[in-house]
């Protein structure tokens, strides 16, 4: 029988590890999805992406691509909505929310 205790600190061990950089208009699609997500309730197609980012709707791989790679989405194949984000992702969204509201205290 699993300690449900043992259980969550592996999760948060696991959304804790550290994700690769991004890039500036990696992390502006990061936070557009994540954003969308939280409006929405359900995640956007890759067109939704590609306008938002003023792109090409075949382009929008330019970015889902490496936050794929990088541990930042994952994608489910043969759906139109087929972004997720990764607990990781969404934690670490979360703290860079958290830090601009206590920076935006602090001021």
């Amino acid at each position: 029988m699993h300690d449900n205790g043992a259980i969550k600190e592996e999760a948060i061990d696991e959304a804790l590890k550290p994700l690769p950089p991004l890039t500036k208009r990696q992390k502006e699609c990061l936070v557009f999805i994540f954003d969308y997500f939280s409006e929405n309730h359900y995640y956007p197609t890759h067109r939704e992406v590609a306008k938002q980012m003023d792109i090409k709707t075949n382009s929008a791989a330019t970015f889902l691509d490496p936050l794929e790679k990088k541990g930042y989405i994952v994608k489910e194949p043969g759906k139109n909505r087929n972004i997720q984000l990764t607990k990781a992702a969404v934690l670490k969204l979360k703290l860079i929310e958290s830090n601009k509201d206590g920076n935006k205290r602090g001021n």
